[in-house]
């Protein structure tokens, strides 16, 4: 019975772990005038596999500009867009 609440409770997680991805993604998209499709697809699930890469695209190159230190090591948003792209890079390593 105690297994059935762990397994709820991270369901639960995983949820609110996508939602956290999925507001970051947006976030990024809309700062970097991305178009504004790929969002709604992205929200919608209904991205494609071309979609998927175009937003890889532009959360990589949110890494790139805004995602390390002075020292070149991952930020800690750094470190939140590395998972990002990781979590939306999934379907296409199935």
């Amino acid at each position: 019975m105690g297994n059935k609440r762990g397994g709820g409770s991270m369901t639960m997680r995983s949820a609110t772990n996508e939602q956290q991805m999925l507001s970051l993604a947006e976030k990024v998209l809309a700062a970097r005038h991305a178009e504004p499709l790929l969002a709604e697809r992205l929200a919608g699930n209904q991205v494609t596999s071309d979609d998927r890469k175009a937003i890889i695209e532009v959360i990589a190159a949110e890494l790139c500009e805004k995602g390390f230190d002075a020292e070149s090591e991952p930020s800690a948003y750094g470190q939140e867009l590395e998972r990002l792209i990781d979590y939306l890079n999934k379907p296409n390593l199935r």
